[in-house]
């Protein structure tokens, strides 16, 4: 951080404070607005670069949820799943520890820091009706402008790109020959699988109420977004999209999303008869998929020798992190990894997010962290059928975000990507509000009973 930005940290800071001093839910919308333009700091200024900007705010904005004294009681939210999620932060924090000392602070914020804070925020600070509805504008509006520039960076080309500041296999990536876009974010993978939610969400949310102006837009807005998706050529994004729809499809929008399935596989199968055969080959090649399923089965074999896993932090970004603060240059002077879970040099990275608990937290995480999702699942899709309005859109949106996500966890490190993993648990939370905050005609004592 430069010196111009500790100045203006102080009062940043209290204008954000008294902003949000009485509703904290602004703190948190605000950090949803923000966040899907983190990337754009890649190429702003020295003097710009904040890297704990999206942390602070959002322990500011608990800081005031916990000691601002609430104007008027508020129902809490449902959070069916805070008993397990509150075993596997324990088991997780002292794995983290126990591995790896004080290195392991970073570990335990890539994995837990938006796991808990985000929901304790909306516990303390529920959001209102018209809260959820601004989320969905600010997720609808803000996607396709992310879209376009996505598409853009098809035209800018990847020399372009490098002279705005980009970095080559970082940011700008290749696939096939093909330039991978990323929009305002730091890599494809956040990009793609940003739109998949958006349009999960906002699209069951729009089908519910087609005739409001902000979601007809949205509908006829929809095709730039899949562009977006496909120019991000994230095969696990494009996998999340088609599982989600088909949930959209069979619980509720049936007919409207029948056409909708079908264009997009004749799409699919149009551009691919149109990229070049190169291109054609890498994108669906299967030797990535047995590269990676390699290394997924050297982890399978020895976790009868790592029954507790190796530890929070033992792969991906959080074992790097801790190998730079260690041997300081000399990291990056390594040699990468081939699917050996004990390994020296630089990490592992399974790319399959339950293969990197696996090795982490072992047997008990994976389940802990499954249980979870089932229960987030569940509460969603039986808040999609016990709601109205737009609250049962929303929440059916979300039911089809959490399957998409699972399903992209297989192939990615899903919940280590930002802000996938922000998003996830926001939404999740945000239906627990829906829940307690539902129509007086619908009786309020059958809910609890239904979710948990």
């Amino acid at each position: 951080m430069g010196p111009l930005l500790y100045l203006l940290a102080v009062p940043v800071a209290w204008v954000f404070l008294r902003w949000i001093r009485h509703r904290p839910q602004r703190g948190l919308l605000l950090v949803a607005a923000l966040v899907p333009f983190n990337g754009l700091l890649l190429i702003a200024p020295g003097w710009m670069q904040v890297d704990g900007w999206k942390e602070a705010l959002l322990l500011l904005t608990l800081g005031v949820a916990v000691f601002v004294p609430q104007r008027e009681p508020e129902p809490r939210p449902v959070i069916p799943w805070w008993s397990l999620g509150a075993a596997l932060v324990v088991f997780g924090v002292v794995s983290a520890f126990v591995t790896a000392g004080s290195l392991g602070l970073f570990a335990i914020k890539i994995t837990f820091f938006y796991f808990v804070v985000v929901p304790l925020i909306l516990y303390l600070r529920p959001f209102s009706a018209r809260d959820r509805d601004l989320l969905v504008t600010i997720m609808m509006v803000e996607s396709v402008a992310i879209a376009v520039f996505g598409l853009a960076q098809q035209a800018i080309g990847a020399a372009g790109l490098a002279q705005m500041g980009y970095e080559y296999n970082e940011t700008i990536r290749f696939s096939g020959g093909i330039l991978r876009s990323f929009s305002t974010f730091n890599q494809p993978f956040p990009f793609g699988f940003y739109l998949v939610t958006v349009l999960l969400v906002g699209g069951s949310v729009a089908l519910a109420a087609p005739r409001r102006p902000r979601n007809r837009i949205f509908l006829l807005a929809t095709p730039i977004l899949v562009a977006g998706i496909a120019a991000s050529v994230v095969r696990a994004a494009l996998a999340g999209l088609l599982v989600g729809a088909l949930v959209l499809a069979v619980v509720r929008y049936r007919r409207q999303l029948k056409s909708v399935i079908i264009g997009g596989v004749v799409l699919i199968v149009l551009g691919s008869v149109a990229v070049s055969a190169q291109a054609r080959s890498s994108l669906f090649s299967s030797s990535s998929l047995a590269d990676r399923g390699t290394g997924w089965n050297t982890v399978l074999r020895s976790m009868g020798s790592h029954p507790f896993g190796d530890g929070l932090g033992s792969t991906g970004a959080a074992k790097a992190r801790q190998l730079v603060e260690e041997l300081g240059p000399m990291a990056e002077k390594l040699p990468y990894a081939t699917g050996e879970v004990q390994i020296y040099g630089r990490p592992y990275q399974p790319d399959n997010y339950y293969v990197k608990l696996l090795i982490e937290l072992g047997p008990i995480g994976v389940w802990l962290f499954a249980a979870i999702m089932v229960v987030i699942y569940l509460m969603s899709i039986r808040a999609a059928r016990t709601l109205r309005g737009n609250d049962a859109a929303l929440a059916l949106g979300v039911a089809a975000a959490v399957l998409a996500s699972a399903v992209a966890a297989v192939a990615s490190s899903y919940f280590e990507i930002f802000p996938s993993d922000f998003y996830f648990w926001l939404l999740a939370a945000v239906v627990g509000c829906a829940i307690t905050q539902q129509s007086p005609t619908v009786e309020r004592s059958s809910v609890p009973e239904q979710v948990t």
